[in-house]
C-alpha cells in the first residue's frame, strides 16, 4: 500500500526526518499531488490544476485527477502527462467510471478514488469494492478508515496530518516520526501477512 501526503508540513517533515521511507511506502508532496483547495475555485480551475502538474511533471509520481472532467472534453493536453498515476474520485459509480475508462484508453495508469466522507459519494464501500481495478482511499483523517482501508487491500491511501494525533503530538517531531512509523510498520505487516496467505 502507498501513503500519499500532500503538501503540508507533514510532507516537509517526511522529507526532512524520514527520507528512508521515501517511495517504500510513503509518497510525500510533490511525488503526490493533490491541490483539492485550487479545484473548488470554479469550474474551470482543473486548468491551471493540470497545467501546474505539467510542470511539475518529472516531480509528480501519483496525483488526483480533477472531479468530474472527461478527459475528451478537457482544454488541457494529457499526453504531457503520462509519466503520473491519476487517482480518479469516484462520487457516483454510474458517471465517474467513465473518466476512469476514457483515461485508461489513453494509456494512463489508474486508480479509482474512494471518498472518505460519505457527502462526497453515491455508493457503499462494498459497492465500490465491487469495482475492478487499483484502488486508492481519499482523504483518510481518521484510525478507522486507515484500519478500514488495510482490511479491504486498498492499493494506496493519501492521509491527513489528523490520522497522526492532535496538534500538540503533530508539533513534537519525535512523537511525530514515531506515529508516522507505526503507520509504516502497520502497512508493511499488511503486506508480509497477504504475502504468507497467497503462499498457503
Amino acid at each position: 500500500m502507498i501513503i500519499g501526503i500532500g503538501k503540508s508540513p507533514l510532507s516537509y517533515f517526511v522529507w526532512k526526518y524520514m527520507s528512508e521511507y521515501i517511495y517504500n511506502p510513503l509518497y510525500p508532496y510533490p511525488l503526490f499531488y493533490d491541490a483539492k483547495r485550487d479545484l473548488l475555485t470554479s469550474k474551470l480551475a482543473y486548468i491551471d490544476y493540470l497545467r501546474r502538474l505539467q510542470i511539475k511533471r518529472n516531480e509528480v509520481k501519483i496525483a488526483v485527477y480533477p472531479d468530474y472532467v472527461l478527459p475528451h472534453e478537457s482544454r488541457v493536453n494529457l499526453s504531457l502527462l503520462k509519466s503520473i498515476e491519476f487517482i480518479v474520485p469516484i462520487h457516483s459509480l454510474e458517471k465517474d467510471i467513465t473518466i476512469v475508462e476514457e483515461l485508461q484508453e489513453m494509456g494512463f495508469k489508474v486508480y479509482y478514488g474512494y471518498a472518505s466522507d460519505k457527502r462526497y459519494r453515491s455508493y457503499t464501500l462494498s459497492e465500490f469494492l465491487s469495482i475492478k481495478g487499483r484502488k486508492w482511499y481519499l482523504g483518510i483523517s481518521t484510525m478507522r478508515e486507515f484500519e478500514e482501508a488495510l482490511r479491504y487491500n486498498f492499493d494506496g491511501i493519501d492521509i491527513t496530518g489528523y490520522l497522526l494525533g492532535n496538534h500538540k503530538i503533530r508539533k513534537d517531531s519525535e512523537r511525530l516520526k514515531r506515529r508516522v512509523e507505526e503507520l509504516i510498520i502497520k502497512v508493511k505487516q499488511k503486506r508480509i501477512t497477504d504475502f504468507i496467505g497467497k503462499s498457503y
